[in-house]
Order: structure tokens, then C-alpha cells, then sequence
């Protein structure tokens, strides 16, 4: 029984480590491309620019994939 939800927590955790990942390249991609042209603009121009919060939540999104067996209190095997 132990080992059963063992198997499940992994899987779900690899799912959600996919999900999340996935979405957040989507994000950063889409955050780019509304930024663009990213070259000539100044840091402030880039933190006003329409893409910026989006790319910004891409980018934490992938940083919790990478840490979702942290998030989810699982052992490192």
C-alpha cells in the first residue's frame, strides 16, 4: 500500500514538473515575442513593455518545475 502511494506521488510529481515546465517556456516564449524588438531598448523601456510580467511569470514557472519534488516534501533518491 505504502509503495503504491509512493508510485503515485512520483508520477504525479513528474506530470506536474512537466506541466509546469511546458507552460513556462510558453510563457517566456510569448513574454519575448511581445517585448520584440528586445535589442535597443533600454532596462526601463524592457520592465514597461507589454510581455514583460508574462515573461517574468514563464521564467517562475519553469524555476518551480525544476523544484517540484522540493515543493512536495519528496525524499531525493
Amino acid at each position: 500500500m505504502n509503495q503504491n502511494i509512493e508510485n503515485n506521488d512520483e508520477k504525479s510529481a513528474v506530470k506536474m514538473k512537466k506541466i509546469l515546465i511546458a507552460t513556462g517556456v510558453l510563457f517566456a516564449f510569448v513574454g519575448l515575442i511581445r517585448q520584440w524588438p528586445i535589442i535597443g531598448k533600454s532596462y526601463m523601456e524592457f520592465i514597461e513593455g507589454d510581455g514583460y510580467l508574462t515573461f517574468i511569470m514563464g521564467l517562475v514557472m519553469i524555476v518551480l518545475g525544476f523544484s517540484v519534488r522540493l515543493l512536495m516534501g519528496l525524499d531525493d533518491e
